[in-house]
C-alpha cells in the first residue's frame, strides 16, 4: 500500500520523463534498491542510466495549405512525434507539390513507384484493425509508410477523427535526442477526414492509389528544448549463484514515468462519473455526447459521490495503475528475491523511463545495455497490473490476466508461463486475445517489452487491462485492487524464478524481427 501511494502521490507531479517528478521517482527507486541490498547495474556502478532526451513539441509556426485552403494546426492536422514505435522523420516540408493518394495505411501489398511519390505528400486512409474497421492506432502504419517512402516530402494519415483524446497532441512531450532511428524515413502527420478531402479534392473512398490531389504547401516541424531534469532508467541486479549461468540474465521491468500535469484542472468525481458511463477504457475510448438516459446515469453517479466528499479539482496524472502498479510490483518482486537464496541466473530489474513518450527508455537501454545484451535470455514486462476487476475492465474478472507475446519468439517461454500458472493453487485465467496479430489496440507494440523483442530477446508482457481512468487524472491509488496486484507480483516472481533456475534458457525458435523495422502487432 505505502509504496504505490508514494509513487502516485501528487508530489511526484505525474512523473513525466525529463521533469523533476520523474527524477524524484528514480531517486526513490534507487534508494529502495540500495536498501534491499541489490547490486547497482546502471552506468558507472550506479543504479542509474541517463537517457539523453529533449522536450519536443510541435512548432506553432507549422502550416499546411491545400490548394486555397489553409488547414489549422491541432484542429485539422497534427504532427506525429518521432519515437521508437513510429520510425518517421521529424519534418514535412512541401513547396508547391501535388498530394498523392497512397491507399490504406499499413497495406503492405501496395507500393507506389518511388518516382511517383518523390517530393510529394502521400495521403493515406486510416489503417484497419483486426475487426476490419478503421482504427485510431496509427504508429505501426506510420512507421511502415514513413520507411516505405523515404523520398516523399511526408505522409498524412486520415485518422485524427478517430483519436480518443486528440487534445493530448497539443501537450509538450519528451523526445529522444538521438535521431538515428528516423533519419531514413519520411515525416508524418495525422489529418481529419475533412482535411484529407481538401488535400485530395475528393473523398478518399472514391480514389484509387496513385491519384493526384491538390497542390500542397507545408512546413511542419518540432521545437526541442532541454529537459528540466535528467531522465533515468533505474537498473539493479540480484546476481546469480551458478558460476556458469550467472552471466545470463532474466530481465524484469516496468516503467517509472507517466504523463505529468494537465494544462487545466477538472473536477475529479464528475470526470469519473462521465467516464464510468461514456469511456469504459478511459482515453482509449473516444468521448461521445451522452444521450438523455446516459446523462441521467452520469448525474446519479456524480451525486452519489457528492454524498461522500465535496468537489475536488485535479490536474495531476498520478498514474497509480499506469505504471505505478508495475513499478510497485517490481519492487515487491525485488524484495522477495533479495530475501531468498540466489537463483542460478542473475535477475536484472529495470524501471524504464520514457515509456509514455514512445518507449524511449527501453529503446535506449536495449541499444546500450549495461550488461552484455547477448546474455539477456528473456524479459518479463508489467504495465497496468493494479486493476482488472469486472467493474474496472470490460474483459476483467478476479482471475483475469492478459498475456502478450509469450510465444512470439520462443514457444518455450510460453510453456514456462503456463507451467508456473498450472502449479498455482488458484491459477490465473490467462487471456491471450490481445496478442492476436493485427489486433486494433496494437498492445504488443505499446509497452517496453517491444524493444527487447526487436533485439530478438523472448518476452512476455502481463497486464490487467485498460479501465475508465486510463491516461486521465483520475488514475489514483485509492482505486487499486491491492489483493490482485499482490497476486500478479507473486506470479511474476515465480515465472522469473523458473526462468532463472531452469537448465537451459528459453530457446528462440520463431523468426526474429528486423530491429530497425516498425513493430507489427
Amino acid at each position: 500500500h505505502s509504496r504505490i501511494y508514494i509513487i502516485a502521490d501528487d508530489s511526484m507531479l505525474g512523473r513525466q520523463s525529463g521533469t523533476l517528478g520523474n527524477f524524484k521517482m528514480s531517486e526513490y527507486l534507487a534508494r529502495e534498491a540500495a536498501r534491499l541490498g541489490l547490486e547497482p547495474a546502471g552506468d558507472n556502478r550506479s543504479y542509474f542510466q541517463v537517457v539523453p532526451m529533449v522536450m519536443r513539441r510541435p512548432d506553432s509556426a507549422s502550416y499546411l495549405i491545400a490548394g486555397s485552403d489553409t488547414l489549422q494546426l491541432f484542429k485539422d492536422f497534427v504532427p506525429i512525434r518521432p519515437s521508437s514505435t513510429a520510425r518517421i522523420g521529424t519534418r514535412v516540408d512541401v513547396a508547391n507539390a501535388r498530394a498523392i493518394f497512397g491507399g490504406r495505411a499499413g497495406d503492405t501489398t501496395l507500393v507506389l513507384d518511388s518516382n511517383l511519390v518523390a517530393g510529394r505528400l502521400v495521403v493515406f486512409d486510416a489503417p484497419l484493425g483486426s475487426n476490419g474497421q478503421p482504427t485510431a492506432t496509427y504508429t505501426t502504419a506510420a512507421g511502415t509508410e514513413g520507411m516505405k517512402y523515404p523520398g516523399a516530402a511526408g505522409i498524412a494519415i486520415a485518422s485524427l477523427d478517430l483519436q480518443a483524446s486528440p487534445e493530448t497532441f497539443q501537450r509538450q512531450g519528451s523526445g529522444i535526442s538521438e535521431a538515428s532511428s528516423v533519419t531514413r524515413a519520411a515525416g508524418g502527420i495525422l489529418v481529419t477526414a475533412a482535411a484529407a478531402k481538401k488535400l485530395m479534392g475528393a473523398e478518399l473512398a472514391s480514389l484509387t492509389p496513385g491519384a493526384l490531389g491538390a497542390t500542397v504547401a507545408s512546413q511542419i516541424s518540432f521545437v526541442d528544448s532541454a529537459v528540466k531534469a535528467p531522465a533515468r532508467n533505474v537498473v539493479a541486479m540480484r546476481r546469480g549463484a551458478d558460476p556458469t549461468l550467472q552471466n545470463q540474465y532474466v530481465a524484469v521491468g516496468a516503467h517509472n514515468d507517466h504523463l505529468g500535469v494537465a494544462s487545466r484542472a477538472v473536477e475529479h468525481d464528475s470526470l469519473r462519473a462521465f467516464n464510468r458511463v461514456m469511456r469504459p477504457e478511459g482515453s482509449q475510448t473516444r468521448a461521445a455526447t451522452p444521450t438523455p438516459e446516459q446523462w441521467t446515469r452520469i448525474l446519479a453517479l456524480r451525486d452519489s459521490l457528492r454524498k461522500i466528499r465535496p468537489p475536488r479539482m485535479d490536474s495531476i496524472f498520478n498514474g497509480a495503475d499506469d505504471d505505478g502498479s508495475g513499478s510497485t510490483a517490481l519492487l515487491e518482486i525485488a524484495e522477495l528475491f533479495a530475501a531468498q537464496p540466489r537463483p542460478r541466473r542473475s535477475i536484472l530489474f529495470v524501471w524504464h523511463t520514457g515509456e509514455e513518450s514512445g518507449l524511449l527508455g527501453s529503446m535506449y537501454f536495449t541499444d546500450h545495455t549495461t550488461v552484455p545484451r547477448s546474455g539477456i535470455v528473456a524479459q518479463v514486462n508489467m504495465d497496468m497490473v493494479g486493476r482488472g476487476r469486472k467493474e474496472d475492465t470490460p474483459t476483467g474478472g478476479p482471475l483475469n490476466l492478459q498475456a502478450i507475446g509469450m510465444r512470439r519468439l520462443s514457444t518455450e517461454l510460453g510453456d514456462v508461463v503456463d507451467s508456473v500458472n498450472r502449479a498455482r493453487t488458484t491459477p490465473w485465467e490467462i487471456d491471450l486475445s490481445f496478442d492476436t496479430p493485427g489486433h486494433a489496440q496494437n498492445r504488443y507494440c505499446r509497452s517496453d517489452h517491444q524493444n527487447y523483442a526487436r533485439q530478438g530477446i523472448p518476452i512476455v508482457y502481463f497486464s490487467r487491462g485498460y479501465h475508465q481512468d486510463y491516461h486521465l487524472v483520475t488514475d489514483e491509488a485509492e482505486y487499486i485492487d491491492f489483493d490482485g496486484l499482490s497476486r500478479v507480483a507473486g506470479f511474476v516472481h515465480d515465472v522469473v524464478a523458473a526462468l532463472a533456475n531452469r537448465n537451459d534458457p528459453p530457446r528462440v525458435n520463431r523468426p526474429r524481427p528486423n530491429p530497425l523495422a516498425p513493430c507489427r502487432q
